[in-house]
């Protein structure tokens, strides 16, 4: 009798645990999207289309790494493809910005927080198998390359930071480089150019095979604003994770490495 009552007060108290953990995930999931969404609105640059400047590019792009890192791979893509819904809403009002412009780009912040949160760790489970996740995020990003190459190869050198963005993930496999808030908040700064570049890619493919910009344009024209709006975007995110990880404490850090598995 004493026996089971203990077990029954052990098993309420981890559901209650779990509970809070989940309540606690949701609750940060909301509050990246309110970020994501609102940053929406503060312009970083403008987009450049055939016709020149033809929207805005905006700062959430630095939320975007962040959904996957703090959140992980499975719900930063649930997470993040609310936010980019909400942040094509809120973006009506002024014209839809790229999102009208792009369709593609409503994706962005799914597709950035679910490769990204994938090579947080070597191994990811999906149904209780193990994958190397940054080998999946190598994959998807070697496509993406492939995409844009065998329809703008003139100006191929605008895949240089998506190549770089591939090789830092066979590091993370090959050297068993593991996201670790415990360790050094530094470690953000990878994990934030991947993520940045993650995003870039529903652009990149849109802006190739929906409005079939020319090559000179990538090459010429978008390749050096993309260098700097993302390298701005880099260290934003890993400011604003270093913040958040700050604020939150070593709770966060483990909800944050729990969050992928």
């Amino acid at each position: 009798m004493g026996s089971a009552l203990k077990e029954n007060e052990e098993n309420e108290g981890m559901e209650l645990f779990a509970a809070s953990n989940e309540t606690k995930t949701i609750a940060i999931g909301i509050i990246l999207i309110s970020l994501y969404s609102i940053l929406a609105l503060l312009p970083m640059s403008g987009f450049i289309g055939a016709a020149g400047f033809n929207s805005i590019l905006s700062f959430n792009i630095c939320i975007a790494p962040l959904i996957g890192i703090l959140l992980g791979p499975w719900r930063g893509f649930g997470f993040g493809a609310i936010a980019g819904v909400i942040a094509t809403i809120i973006s009506l009002p002024i014209g839809g910005g790229v999102y009208l412009i792009i369709p593609t780009t409503i994706l962005s912040p799914a597709v950035a927080a679910l490769f990204t949160g994938l090579a947080l760790k070597r191994t990811t489970k999906i149904r209780n198998i193990k994958v190397p996740g940054p080998i999946l995020t190598t994959l998807f990003l070697i496509i993406i390359i492939l995409l844009y190459e065998i329809v703008r190869y003139e100006a191929w050198w605008f895949m240089l930071p998506y190549l770089l963005a591939a090789i830092l993930t066979i590091i993370f496999q090959i050297e068993h480089y593991e996201f670790n808030p415990e360790k050094s908040y530094l470690q953000l700064i990878p994990f934030t150019f991947l993520g940045v570049m993650l995003d870039h890619s529903m652009m990149a493919m849109g802006s190739v095979y929906l409005l079939q910009l020319p090559a000179d344009v990538f090459g010429y024209a978008i390749f050096p604003a993309m260098l700097i709006e993302r390298a701005i975007a880099t260290i934003l995110g890993a400011i604003i994770g270093f913040v958040v990880l700050k604020i939150f404490g070593s709770e966060m850090e483990q909800m944050s490495i729990q969050g992928i598995q």
